[in-house]
């Protein structure tokens, strides 16, 4: 099937066409991408068997075992109805290969040569949490050539290639978004690498990052095959209209491990408006859940 229809790209109408299957990646990968990106039509024809899904399991909780999974608490002043309300939309989903790694680093400006110009942003916290999974990944078992580390900014690139070299992680590939455009890839460490919100309008003059870019988000999102791992600040991330629905679809999983908002009275807020991503999630959840 196809999903076909008219945007509007430079005041001008466009027809943009969509497959509606996917056979890339486990099902769990395309449930937001689908309900951002596809009107809830996308999704996955990948036939995924049990010991390889297994397999990859396993090697997520060697990545979980690295830091401790975010919960909420709950104020005593709150009513237990609205607490509840709140904690029956929290499962635990320990059959989806997926992890979000809230790390609060600060972003630097590099001067490196891009097609944007010669300066780029770097993000050293993230680069090393992320050269720590794949550290982590290698040593219980997954082969260098299958993992892929994917940022927005050419000078994080850089950074986390050089971690890999040091660490002798050759084989593994390291790259832009647009690197990635097309490839499969077994395991995705995507590290989104701006954590400095005021700097999110000139990325979006310039066509940088993913904040307020649904396009690169989209693709993003969806490069993973077997193991999908984001490596972000969600401070800034919950400026972002979209990014902030996928943090809400993490944490109502039960995947977000690592720093915490600030404000959790922003997620409460926004848990009480809050929908399932899609009818597939709301069924897989009721199916899976787990404490």
């Amino acid at each position: 099937d196809l999903i076909q229809y008219y945007v509007s790209i430079d005041d001008q109408e466009q027809l943009t066409i969509f497959l509606t299957e996917n056979y890339r990646g486990h099902p769990s990968f395309l449930m937001m991408p689908s309900s951002l990106f596809y009107y809830d039509r996308l999704r996955s024809a990948k036939d995924i068997g049990l010991d390889s899904l297994s397999y990859w399991i396993e090697r997520l909780r060697s990545v979980e075992a690295l830091t401790n999974r975010v919960e909420m608490t709950f104020e005593s002043s709150a009513s237990y109805r609205d607490n509840m309300d709140i904690y029956r939309q929290v499962h635990r989903q320990s059959k989806w290969p997926i992890h979000f790694r809230a790390v609060k680093g600060k972003d630097t400006s590099v001067a490196i040569d891009t097609f944007t110009g010669t300066d780029s942003w770097q993000n050293s916290d993230e680069a090393d949490v992320a050269v720590e999974i794949v550290d982590t990944l290698i040593q219980n078992g997954v082969a260098p050539h299958k993992i892929g580390v994917m940022s927005p900014f050419r000078g994080q690139v850089v950074a986390i290639r050089k971690r890999c070299r040091a660490k002798h992680h050759h084989d593994v590939n390291v790259g832009t978004i647009e690197n990635f455009q097309g490839v499969e890839q077994d395991v995705i460490i995507f590290s989104l690498t701006r954590s400095n919100p005021s700097f999110v309008e000139n990325d979006m003059k310039r066509r940088m990052g993913v904040f307020g870019m649904p396009k690169q988000a989209n693709v993003a999102l969806t490069r993973a095959e077997n193991l999908f791992i984001v490596i972000g600040n969600p401070e800034s991330m919950w400026d972002d209209q979209l990014w902030r629905q996928w943090l809400l679809w993490v944490f109502r999983n039960g995947l977000w491990y690592g720093e915490a908002l600030e404000e959790w009275d922003s997620v409460k807020a926004g848990f009480k408006n809050a929908n399932f991503a899609s009818m597939l999630e709301q069924v897989d959840g009721e199916t899976n859940a787990t404490d």
